[in-house]
């Protein structure tokens, strides 16, 4: 590793820092990074140049007040997309998580928009320029690379599926990384899953990891994917409300039977549902996976390992959240502090 390395190895570390704790001072930071009170002031003299970091006194009764860094709102910022079959939403997030603009579309055609609905997200945001570009995208959407590099010429850009988009959302902004792992659940489209596992993303040896939307309770049963997707929901709610209430018990016991193969396979520390089902509907599954599984441990043994359900934290489902945040972590954040 050459000094310059090392440098930027310590200017990473002192960001996730100061993302993770808060405001800290000189001696604090020198504690945690390891490093003389000299060196960290030069790693902070740095960021402060570049706009990463706030210098301010401490906040105290007492006579002295020493000073303390903190980022700087809107210092770093990075742009994400988000696209589905007929949605997608561009988003610029600086480096504390804050949204600095949003763009939402919907409809036909949607590809041929995204040139000008990024051009509008900057200029939103009075021409911060975004250290690089993560674009999530739903199966079957998978853009063509230089389709992407044209949309932030000259920056880094990230292809991710969405599911990988929404755990670092979860992970740096919402739920955090809970013991044991995380694990979402989207819905849409498809059922599909994302698994974060040991400190990494878990995508099976052949990539497939996560495809819960393909599993049948028999051979001649539908697919998880068949029964619980929008469509499906969308007939059932046209139908009204008795048959989406059949619909609700249906899927939830479904659901049910694909977070205890999960929990089995990997025991997460929590499993996130969300996707594009009204908050409504996912807490009424929610409630009613819960009642099975209580229904369920009179007659079997209970498993303690199978974790807590919650809806997804982040505002607008946090796929283009956290795609934004992707190249913030990939490239101004250590990847452990």
């Amino acid at each position: 590793m050459s000094p310059g390395d090392i440098a930027d190895h310590n200017s990473r570390v002192a960001l996730s820092l100061l993302r993770t704790f808060g405001p800290l001072t000189r001696q604090e930071l020198s504690n945690r990074l390891g490093l003389t009170e000299p060196a960290v002031t030069g790693i902070m003299n740095r960021l402060d140049a570049q706009g990463l970091v706030l210098k301010r006194k401490r906040a105290g009764t007492g006579r002295y007040h020493a000073a303390e860094f903190t980022l700087q709102p809107g210092g770093a910022c990075g742009l994400g997309v988000s696209l589905s079959a007929d949605a997608a939403e561009v988003v610029l997030v600086d480096l504390l998580g804050a949204v600095l603009a949003r763009e939402v579309l919907s409809g036909s055609d949607i590809g041929a928009k995204l040139p000008e609905a990024v051009k509008a997200v900057l200029a939103k945001a009075e021409e911060r320029a975004p250290v690089g570009l993560g674009f999530a995208f739903a199966p079957d959407c998978a853009p063509e690379t230089e389709t992407v590099e044209r949309l932030l010429p000259g920056r880094p850009v990230f292809l991710m599926p969405d599911t990988e988009a929404c755990l670092t959302g979860e992970r740096l902004l919402g739920l955090g990384e809970p013991e044991g792992g995380l694990v979402v659940v989207l819905i849409d489209e498809t059922v599909r899953a994302g698994l974060f596992i040991g400190g990494k993303t878990f995508r099976g040896m052949n990539g497939r990891a996560g495809q819960i939307g393909d599993m049948r309770p028999g051979r001649l049963h539908p697919s998880l994917t068949e029964v619980a997707n929008i469509r499906a929901y969308q007939r059932a709610r046209d139908a009204g409300p008795p048959a989406l209430s059949d619909w609700i018990e249906t899927v939830a016991g479904r659901l049910l039977e694909a977070v205890v193969a999960i929990a089995g396979f990997v025991s997460p520390g929590a499993l996130l549902l969300g996707g594009a089902l009204p908050d409504i509907v996912l807490d009424r599954l929610m409630a009613c996976m819960q009642v099975q599984r209580t229904d369920q441990a009179r007659t079997f043994v209970a498993a303690p390992w199978i974790p807590p359900i919650r809806r997804v934290s982040l505002d607008g489902g946090g796929i283009g959240i956290g795609a934004a945040m992707t190249p913030i972590m990939e490239l101004l954040l250590a990847r452990s502090a």
